[in-house]
């Protein structure tokens, strides 16, 4: 497990046992609701009791970190998976729960399994498909998960994309891929041609990166969710998990009604740069009045600040950040601002990947850290 999320994992149990894991303290079994009392804890071990038992049962702290420190990985999980990493233990599953309700989200899924959600953003940095450098800004700044487009990195035989990423120190499944359909209209329209994507050597790719691919998106056609319904279940077929389905917000809600009934982990909502400002907002909003609770959903290709913030997103992606060199922008949460003229593009780059990385532990409200600044910049800023 990468030590960014061991670390998450370390301090979150800490805080839990600092505050709550004292002698007498009580938590409940996820199904049962059996109490479960803490005798006592070490460095080692946590001792608890139940109402009926005599002699003090022993969880590994050890086993409890790494089941921690998956979800804080993988943001999303059911129980019944986290204690996989130890034998089953119905006070370990209630023990997780137990530390993690203050910052997760807790739903059941189809087949009964209790699952958890973690609140907060995770930004996925795009727009590096072929960018070394900015790959290396990302990761030096604390972004944790990049995405990349299968048209722009299918032809690279040597898999020079990857060895990049290893060698930037992504050593864990880190890689979130767009099969590249929106790149290839964007080609037609301005009348170049690019090979279609054929599904085979889509899956065939996912499955061979299968080591550093995090989540792989569905190949999806705007305005024809029937043929994006069955790529979706090929995928799932041939590369052996599913994929991130897609809603496009030109279609009916009950489409979108539908795909929450499969049980899909992540749902990631397309099209929305083909409508205006304010349909967006519109249709944002009632997803999350009618949805928002049962589902967990990423804003796919949103670069729009505000409806990033407006919205309890479970993750995006998007290349606005490249914005720090473009256009010279700075992205605040409460707006974007306009770097200090002796900002360099790299520096603003990092401003705006901080600034980004940080939403994945906003777990209550966001307020703009202006210590994610350069010491020089800070005060022209706050």
């Amino acid at each position: 497990m990468n030590p960014h999320f061991k670390s998450k994992a370390e301090n979150k149990e800490r805080a839990f046992f600092r505050k709550f894991g004292k002698v007498g303290y009580t938590f409940h079994t996820v199904k049962g609701k059996r109490p479960n009392i803490i005798q006592k804890v070490t460095s080692d071990f946590i001792y608890v009791t139940t109402e009926k038992s005599k002699r003090p049962n022993r969880i590994p702290r050890s086993s409890l970190r790494r089941a921690l420190a998956f979800l804080f990985y993988r943001r999303v999980t059911t129980l019944k998976a986290l204690i996989k990493i130890n034998s089953f233990s119905s006070a370990l599953a209630g023990l997780i729960k137990t530390i993690m309700i203050d910052i997760c989200r807790v739903s059941e899924t189809k087949t009964g399994a209790v699952r958890l959600s973690l609140r907060g953003l995770r930004y996925i940095f795009s727009g590096v498909s072929k960018a070394k450098d900015d790959v290396r800004i990302v990761k030096q700044n604390g972004g944790t998960f990049i995405l990349l487009n299968f048209v722009n990195i299918r032809s690279d035989l040597t898999d020079s994309w990857k060895l990049n990423l290893q060698q930037l120190g992504f050593d864990y499944k880190c890689v979130i891929l767009d099969p590249g359909a929106k790149t290839i209209a964007e080609a037609e329209q301005k009348g170049k041609f690019i090979k279609p994507i054929d599904l085979d050597a889509y899956a065939e790719f996912v499955t061979r990166h299968s080591d550093i691919i995090f989540q792989y998106l569905t190949l999806d056609i705007i305005g024809d969710p029937e043929t994006t319904r069955r790529n979706t279940l090929f995928l799932e077929r041939a590369v052996g998990r599913k994929p991130i389905p897609i809603f496009h917000v030109q279609n009916s809600l009950d489409v979108l009604e539908e795909m929450i009934g499969e049980d899909h982990e992540v749902i990631a909502i397309g099209g929305s740069v083909l409508v205006s400002r304010s349909r967006r907002a519109e249709v944002f909003a009632e997803i999350f009045n009618r949805f928002g609770d049962r589902a967990n959903f990423h804003a796919l290709g949103l670069g729009t600040t505000h409806l990033l913030m407006r919205y309890p997103w479970f993750s995006a992606d998007a290349s606005s950040w490249l914005n720090g060199r473009i256009f010279r922008t700075l992205i605040s949460i409460t707006g974007d601002v306009k770097a200090p003229a002796g900002m360099t593009s790299e520096e603003a780059l990092g401003f705006n990947v901080r600034t980004l990385a940080a939403l994945e532990d906003r777990y209550a409200d966001i307020q703009m850290d202006f210590g994610l600044m350069p010491p020089a910049f800070g005060a022209v800023l706050g």
